[in-house]
C-alpha cells in the first residue's frame, strides 16, 4: 500500500499550497449536520501545522510526506477523513522552500486530503483565512475545530499539533525568563514564606542548531504568539479521542491533566523534540483505522530515533490515559503536603531533568517525590497511580547532552528550582495544582 501510494501523483493544488477562488463553504455531498451516532462509522483526523514561525521548512517536509502514506477515499459515508490546517511562511519563488521572512504574514487554510479512483491524492482546499489570522490564536483553532466537526460528522475526531512549543509555561517566558523575573509588580510577585534554594540563573541564548520543535508559536515580528496551556485546553471545542502534541517539552503532568476532558489519549515528549518529529508516512495509517491507534504512533516515532547514530538517536517520548489519572492526582497531593519543605529546598542537580540552556523547569515527577525522601511504601503506591495512567513511555540513554537516567512518563515543575512569578501563575492557572496543590 506505501509503495503505492509513492508512484501516484497530488493533484488540485500545487506543491500542497492553496488558491483563494478554490475555497468553498459547501457541504460534502454525503455530509449531514444531522447526527445519528450509529450512522456514523468513520473517523476524523486533522494535523494542525502551527508554522509561521523557524519550523516552517520542517513542518512543510512534514505535510508532504502525507501523500506517501495512507490517504484515504472519497467516496461513501464510511471513508475516513484527513485534514490539514496549515500557516506556514512564505515560499521563495525559485526554490519553492518556506522562507524566514516574518515581516510579510501569510494566509491560512484547511484541506482535505483523499485518494480518487485514479489512484491520484487530490488536495482540496476548504477554506483560507487571511494574513491577519495567526494559527496560534485560540479562536482560530476553535474556529479550525468546529469546522471540522460541523462539515465532517463522524464517530470519532482526533488531533496532531506541532509546532513550537514551552510546556506548561507562560507565553513568551522559555524565550527570554529573565525579562518576566524583573516584574515587581505585587500582584504578580508573591513573597515565598519557605526560604528556597532556588538559583540565581543566567539564561543562555538558545541555539539554532540542531533544529527542535520547541504551546505554539507565532513569529509575528515583535509580538510573537503563543498558547499558554489552559487556553489551548479551552480552544478544543468537543471531546478528542486523542491529542498527539508534536513539539517540544509537552510530556508534562500539567499539560496531561489540563487536557483531561478534552482528549482520552495524549502523546508527548519531555525533552524537547528533533525537528523531524513523528513519522507522517505512517501517520495517517495509523489513527484513521476503525479504532485509531496514537500509540503505534509513538512507538514508531520513538523507534525512528533509537535506531539512529550520535546526536541524533535523541527521543523521549509518553503516552497518557487522562481519564485515569485521578489517583495520581490523589497520591501526588498526598505526597506534595507530605514532603512539602524537602520539594521546596530540593537541589534540582541531584534530580533527572529534561531541559537545556538552564531552562530548569521540567524534572521527572517520580525522581522529584524520590529524592525528597518518599518511603518504600509511598513509592509502590505512586508507581501503582502512574501504571494507571502511563500506558506508554520510552527514552533514549541520551537527548542531546541530557542523560536520562530515569524517566516515569511525564515532567513537572520543581518549586525549588522555580521562582515566585512562575508560582504565582502556576497557582492561578494549572488545573493540575489546584488537584494537588504543589505550589500554596
Amino acid at each position: 500500500m506505501f509503495v503505492l501510494a509513492a508512484l501516484v501523483s497530488c493533484t488540485r493544488d500545487d506543491n500542497f499550497s492553496f488558491k483563494r477562488e478554490e475555497a468553498s463553504d459547501k457541504a460534502d455531498s454525503w455530509a449531514s449536520k444531522t447526527r445519528v451516532e450509529s450512522e456514523e462509522t468513520r473517523n476524523v483526523m486533522l494535523l494542525y501545522s502551527a508554522g509561521f514561525n523557524t519550523l516552517a521548512n520542517y513542518l512543510d517536509e512534514d505535510i508532504k510526506e502525507l501523500p506517501s502514506g495512507f490517504v484515504p477515499n472519497k467516496g461513501n459515508r464510511a471513508d475516513h477523513i484527513l485534514l490539514v490546517y496549515s500557516k506556514l511562511t512564505s515560499r521563495n519563488p525559485s526554490t519553492g522552500s518556506c522562507t524566514q521572512n516574518f515581516s510579510s504574514p501569510t494566509e491560512s487554510a484547511l484541506f482535505r486530503l483523499y485518494r480518487e479512483s485514479s489512484g491520484n491524492v487530490v488536495q482540496d482546499t476548504i477554506k483560507v483565512w487571511g494574513t491577519d489570522v495567526d494559527a496560534c490564536n485560540p479562536e482560530t483553532m476553535r474556529e479550525v475545530l468546529q469546522l471540522v466537526y460541523d462539515r465532517f460528522p463522524a464517530k470519532g475526531y482526533g488531533m496532531v499539533f506541532t509546532s513550537h512549543a514551552t510546556g506548561w509555561l507562560p507565553s513568551g517566558y522559555y524565550a527570554d525568563p529573565s525579562k518576566f523575573e524583573t516584574q515587581t509588580n505585587d500582584d504578580i510577585v508573591q513573597w515565598s514564606l519557605v526560604k528556597r534554594m532556588r538559583p540565581q540563573t543566567v539564561y543562555p541564548e538558545i541555539e539554532p542548531f540542531p533544529a527542535v520543535k520547541s504551546l505554539g508559536q507565532d513569529n509575528i515580528p515583535d509580538a510573537p504568539k503563543e498558547m499558554e496551556l489552559d487556553v489551548f485546553a479551552d480552544a478544543i471545542p468537543y471531546h478528542l479521542d486523542y491529542l498527539l502534541i508534536d513539539a517540544c517539552l509537552s510530556g508534562c503532568v500539567e499539560v496531561a491533566y489540563q487536557l483531561r476532558g478534552k482528549a482520552d489519549i495524549v502523546g508527548f515528549s519531555q525533552t524537547e523534540v528533533l525537528a523531524d518529529g513523528f513519522n507522517y508516512k505512517t501517520l495517517a495509517y495509523r489513527l484513521l483505522q476503525t479504532t485509531p491507534d496514537p500509540l503505534s504512533v509513538c512507538k514508531d516515532y520513538f523507534d525512528s530515533y533509537d535506531s539512529k547514530q550520535g546526536e541524533y538517536r535523541s527521543a523521549t517520548i509518553s503516552v497518557i490515559d487522562t481519564r485515569r489519572m485521578d489517583d495520581l492526582a490523589a497520591v501526588c497531593k498526598t505526597l506534595f503536603g507530605k514532603y512539602r519543605e524537602k520539594i521546596n529546598t530540593l537541589n534540582g542537580n541531584k534530580v533527572q531533568g529534561y531541559f537545556r540552556y538552564q531552562r530548569h523547569f521540567f524534572y521527572d515527577l517520580k525522581d522529584v517525590l524520590v529524592k525528597a525522601g518518599i518511603t518504600a511504601a509511598e513509592e509502590a503506591e505512586l508507581d501503582a497511580a502512574l501504571s494507571q495512567c502511563v500506558i506508554y513511555k520510552a527514552a533514549t540513554d541520551y537527548f542531546l547532552s541530557i542523560r536520562i537516567n530515569t524517566a516515569c512518563g511525564f515532567s513537572m515543575y520543581l518549586p525549588s528550582m522555580g521562582s515566585d512569578y512562575l508560582d504565582n501563575f502556576y497557582k492561578t492557572r494549572l488545573a493540575w495544582n489546584y488537584a494537588t496543590e504543589l505550589v500554596k
